[in-house]
């Protein structure tokens, strides 16, 4: 007797919850379908491309009022505070800042400046260069380099290799380690 009341109420309890049955499956499936595509069409390296945007354009007002980009270096642009976001964390990137690949210091001729960033992986090589430009930041831009052992290809505006980089164009020209990239600005 007491199990058939317990499977009465056991019962009784199951219909009461039937009409939630849907909506919890569907909330799940929204959930599932969420976190899918965050995983899928998340970029990681996006943040990365707007702190290289960001501190290009709080150097070039830096020295927007001085005789070209002189004595910009890396350690100028951070003693400075000039660098932003994640490029100021070195021990992630190496970053390097000026003239040339090295962030030579500028000298008073200088007209333009790198960003460079050195010891990329496939993943990051591809992702940074491709990210589309927004259009306050074309304006500083001039050139993306990429260098590797097989490559040195310069994207520059209305050249050979136009800016901005294609979708995909990257996969057969980034090497698996051993990239770099350098945004050259005005």
């Amino acid at each position: 007797m007491k199990l058939y009341l317990l499977t009465q109420k056991t019962k009784l309890v199951v219909e009461k919850l039937k009409p939630l049955h849907l909506p919890l499956i569907l909330c799940a499936l929204i959930i599932v379908l969420a976190a899918l595509s965050y995983i899928v069409f998340h970029n990681p390296h996006q943040q990365l491309q707007h702190d290289i945007f960001a501190t290009a354009q709080k150097i070039h007002h830096f020295y927007r009022d001085r005789p070209g980009y002189w004595q910009l270096a890396t350690n100028t642009a951070i003693e400075d505070k000039l660098v932003v976001g994640t490029l100021a964390k070195k021990e992630e990137f190496d970053v390097r800042i000026g003239q040339g690949l090295d962030g030579d210091t500028g000298l008073p001729s200088d007209m333009s400046f790198n960003i460079v960033l050195r010891h990329l992986n496939k993943s990051a090589c591809i992702n940074l260069s491709e990210l589309p430009v927004s259009e306050e930041s074309k304006l500083l831009l001039q050139k993306i380099t990429l260098i590797n052992d097989n490559e040195l290809i310069e994207y520059a505006w209305g050249a050979e290799n136009p800016l901005p980089i294609a979708r995909y164009s990257m996969r057969q020209k980034c090497q698996p380690r051993e990239n770099t990239l350098v945004w050259t600005f005005q």
